[in-house]
């Protein structure tokens, strides 16, 4: 018996089964009768359960359930106070408590009658080991209990997380070799290449398996600029494919059985001029994929936390196409100054709008091509494109 794999679709009913079926307290569960205390060491206990919870194997937990003594849960005990700044008071602890901070956490409160139960999801991390800041220390969670973890065991954690985020990065370079050596899933026209990598917090540390079946039949799947239904079913995963042609295809997207995902567009270039990418046109694009996805991950349970990482192939026929003559440019700004612009990975937190979480990737291509910033973003660093 465990809560759904969506916690925010979690009610009264699930937590009722739970005491119902006497669940008992182990590796991924752990349960409290009160929520954390707001004094020093209350806040203190608080950090060291979740980040127990983030550098072990992740779990939940849940505050408002009495246990017996024998770690069974007995009995839901209501909290009292408005369940919203509650939530809100315990965000903050963690995100000004932990460092560095543990990707995909989640806090939910959930009505009971007589108050409210919250819970906290902690999925294992790849981006710790994490630490209470109060005192430095590292814990993990065994048996049921947390620890502290002594030297060894902490380089241990070092070198998983190290492994995690490289397994990203390989994903990613031997994705982008097989697109330049020509080995793509559909064959492609020539051109610029806009190259886009997603890969969810879950997925990363291996517990997503998808079916792609049903994209066979009743789901699509977004690429850059457009939602396409009818995916063919290939040994990745599901592919759909941009207005294929005798010529190759425009873009496609592919979802991996694992949770990653790969979108592609082509920039087809015509004569020795270089190709625009649009300066607006592309963000537009991106924000409306990054919608699409996290609506898509959420429905397949995964969480909506993930790493993006974009790339640009042949990156030195393309320019930022942008009105030039607003601005007082060198000679370089706004062109690319390498064939293969391979951008730093980016996390975007779940929690922000699609816009918030963009920007720094915007930034970055803008950096590339000699500018400050994105210029669809105001000096607040809001998302305010001037349309002409």
């Amino acid at each position: 018996m465990t809560l759904p794999r969506d916690i925010t679709t979690t009610t009264e009913a699930n937590l009722t089964a739970l005491v119902a079926a006497q669940v008992s307290e182990g590796t991924y569960l752990d349960l409290k009768r009160d929520l954390p205390r707001s004094d020093a060491a209350g806040r203190h206990e608080f950090l060291a359960d979740v980040s127990a919870f983030a550098n072990s194997s992740g779990g939940d937990l849940i505050y408002g359930i009495h246990e017996d003594g024998q770690g069974r849960a007995e009995a839901i005990v209501p909290q009292h106070g408005n369940l919203d700044e509650e939530a809100r008071r315990l965000q903050d602890i963690l995100m000004n408590g932990i460092e560095p901070r543990i990707p995909g956490l989640q806090v939910q409160s959930v009505p009971v009658a007589g108050g409210f139960v919250v819970v906290i999801r902690v999925p294992q991390s790849w981006a710790g080991p994490h630490r209470v800041k109060s005192n430095q220390h590292f814990f993990i969670r065994e048996n049921g209990r947390k620890r502290q973890l002594d030297i060894p065991e902490i380089r241990g954690l070092f070198l998983r997380s190290d492994q995690q985020s490289q397994r990203i990065r390989d994903f990613r370079s031997e994705r982008l070799g097989m697109i330049l050596a020509g080995e793509s899933p559909h064959r492609l026209v020539p051109g610029v290449l806009l190259v886009g990598h997603f890969v969810p917090t879950q997925a990363a540390i291996g517990t997503v398996q998808i079916d792609p079946i049903p994209y066979m039949r009743n789901r699509a799947l977004p690429v850059l600029s457009t939602t396409i239904p009818g995916a063919r079913v290939n040994a990745d995963g599901a592919l759909v494919v941009r207005n294929p042609g005798p010529e190759g295809t425009h873009g496609y997207s592919q979802l991996f059985r694992n949770g990653y995902f790969e979108t592609v567009k082509v920039f087809p270039q015509a004569g020795e001029g270089r190709v625009g990418l649009g300066s607006l046109a592309y963000e537009e694009q991106f924000l409306v994929l990054l919608r699409r996805l996290r609506e898509e991950y959420a429905h397949l349970g995964v969480g909506t936390e993930m790493t993006c990482m974009v790339s640009i192939l042949n990156a030195d026929h393309a320019e930022l196409d942008f009105e030039r003559w607003r601005y007082m440019l060198d000679d370089h700004q706004g062109y690319f100054d390498r064939k293969t612009l391979v951008l730093p990975d980016v996390l975007l937190p779940s929690e922000l709008t699609p816009e918030q979480a963009m920007k720094p990737v915007f930034d970055l291509v803008w950096q590339s091509a000699g500018m400050e910033r994105s210029a669809n973003y105001n000096e607040a660093g809001e998302w305010a494109p001037v349309r002409r």
